[in-house]
């Protein structure tokens, strides 16, 4: 489970480290905040894509060395990333980081779901996002402590590093014995889309992602262009976000178990959409307030919701479940969400980005609230 949680964190790093460097690399590459948008566009496809086929590689390798390929490539991207001289290096160096995330994800949450008992399952996912979350903690961090020292460039290349090492880790001491995944085929999925709760999964992802992932993608360069915060104001700003996050995900098993799955995630999602709304208001000392706080429950909603996942379809295709599910999930909310914002951001209209964002997260809690038959243990 350790080692999981490691390999979660690297995935996660490789992915959200470009949003607090990314003013860095505006500055240096000349980048709109359109095309910052699309650049996340571009990573949220790749994981999307590649997630969807991970089935043929897991089912041959077995679901531990996927995961060790799966950081290979990551650490592939950060070195191309590091090197980039233009826009359309970098574009390559973050497909490749996608393509990797994507591939560790199915098999990542299918080996927690096989070993662990359902009674514990919640409990489990809960210290598994212990890794995305500190991820997105330390980022900022990293940039604000390694940045003058070693330059941008220096920062990914380190990080790749480390995933490196992270893969040799994975490989010696938790590949070994981890099942393999069923391949995905078009009877297979045609199976799940067949399904109802497969399509609330996907909004219910889609929601959550593009509130907890999307914002942070774009937040960083949003405010720096629309506000007079240094760049350091405001990853400091990010990492308080983050450090909220984690205290509340210690809770998480306690708070699901009280409040059950269904009744937690509505919840949530509501509170995020009103933080969300209150971008496209808030000023000064309140907007201070409210990026710190928008993101602080999400992260407790998603042990809820992996556990949603693992009711939906056969136990004997749920990778392939997961992959479908998270597929339109992350190129929706991690994706489109901040491309979009970022063309909002360009012309002066984000107030009403946001606007749209906060809506179709309220919208997706009162769905979820009359679909009574989605999750109920």
């Amino acid at each position: 489970m350790t080692l999981l949680i490691i390999a979660v964190f690297f995935s996660m790093l490789g992915r959200v480290i470009f949003s607090p460097l990314m003013p860095y690399l505006q500055q240096e590459l000349t980048i709109s905040l359109a095309t910052v948008g699309t650049l996340f566009l571009f990573v949220s496809v790749s994981f999307s894509v590649v997630m969807m086929c991970s089935g043929f590689l897991s089912s041959s390798v077995g679901h531990g060395n996927t995961v060790v390929i799966a950081l290979g490539a990551i650490a592939l991207g950060l070195f191309i990333s590091g090197l980039a001289v233009n826009e359309l290096i970098l574009a390559i160096g973050m497909i490749c980081i996608g393509s990797g995330a994507g591939t560790y994800a199915p098999s990542g949450i299918a080996m927690i779901n096989t070993k662990i008992t359902p009674e514990r399952r919640s409990t489990a996912f809960a210290f598994h996002e212990i890794g995305p979350n500190l991820a997105m903690l330390v980022s900022p961090l990293i940039v604000l402590g390694a940045v003058p020292i070693l330059g941008w460039r220096g920062v990914l290349f380190l990080q790749g590093f480390l995933c490196c090492v992270g893969a040799i880790s994975f490989h010696y001491f938790a590949a070994s014995d981890s099942g393999v995944g069923a391949r995905p085929n078009l009877t297979t999925i045609r199976t799940i889309l067949r399904l109802p709760d497969a399509y609330m999964g996907m909004l219910m992802f889609s929601a959550s992602i593009a509130g907890w992932q999307g914002v942070f993608n774009i937040l960083p360069a949003y405010l720096v262009a629309h506000s007079d915060w240094s760049v350091e104001h405001v990853n400091l700003l990010v990492t308080l976000s983050r450090v909220i996050s984690i205290s509340m995900l210690l809770l998480a098993g306690r708070i699901i178990r009280k409040f059950g799955n269904r009744r937690t995630i509505i919840g949530i999602l509501s509170f995020t959409a009103i933080l969300t709304g209150l971008f496209s208001v808030a000023q000064g000392r309140l907007l201070e307030i409210v990026v710190i706080l928008q993101p602080a429950l999400i992260a407790v909603m998603f042990p809820a919701q992996l556990s949603c996942l693992a009711e939906i379809g056969e136990p004997w295709y749920q990778n392939v479940t997961i992959s479908l599910i998270i597929t339109v999930a992350m190129g929706v909310g991690a994706g489109l969400v901040p491309a979009l914002l970022g063309i909002f951001g360009d012309y002066d209209l984000g107030w009403l980005g946001f606007v749209c964002l906060s809506s179709f997260i309220f919208v997706v809690a009162v769905i979820l609230a009359f679909t009574r038959s989605f999750c109920r243990k």
